[in-house]
């Protein structure tokens, strides 16, 4: 779910319903001119999509609206994301901290849930309340 922050930055949507139906419809010759990975990206999101049980058209359309977002927000920049383990492991420690921050499980209750040690849930815990910190309380100079 969006923050306060990112609702306001982010706003409805960044590009209008009738310009997202006519991406169909853009030439394969303008197409090529793109980089590679951009195709990929959508063919990425629509398969995706397609998994968590959209139709082929809810899929197209919604993975196009994706990277209309994507190009809107991180066009022109280099980003970097982390591979699948790193990745599965950011999602990992996000959650164990929820599941301390806002559901109350104790450090031994996250070891068992997450299967590792209660040294690594409290460093978990220590990096991320950091990170929750900085978020949402402001420097002071």
């Amino acid at each position: 779910m969006a923050t306060e922050e990112q609702q306001d930055m982010l706003g409805e949507s960044s590009f209008s319903e009738e310009l997202l139906e006519h991406l169909d419809e853009i030439p394969a010759e303008t197409k090529r001119k793109w980089p590679k990975d951009l195709a990929a990206l959508i063919d990425i999101f629509e398969a995706a999509l397609k998994r968590g049980g959209l139709d082929d058209v809810q899929a197209k359309r919604l993975a196009h609206s994706l990277l209309a977002e994507q190009a809107m927000y991180c066009g022109g920049r280099h980003i970097y994301i982390p591979k699948g383990d790193r990745l599965k492991q950011a999602i990992r420690d996000v959650e164990l901290f929820r599941d301390w921050h806002d559901n109350g499980l104790v450090p031994d209750q996250l070891a068992a849930k997450y299967k590792i040690s209660a040294q690594h849930v409290y460093r978990i815990i220590n990096e991320q309340r950091a990170i929750h910190l900085k978020r949402v309380q402001p420097a002071l100079f």
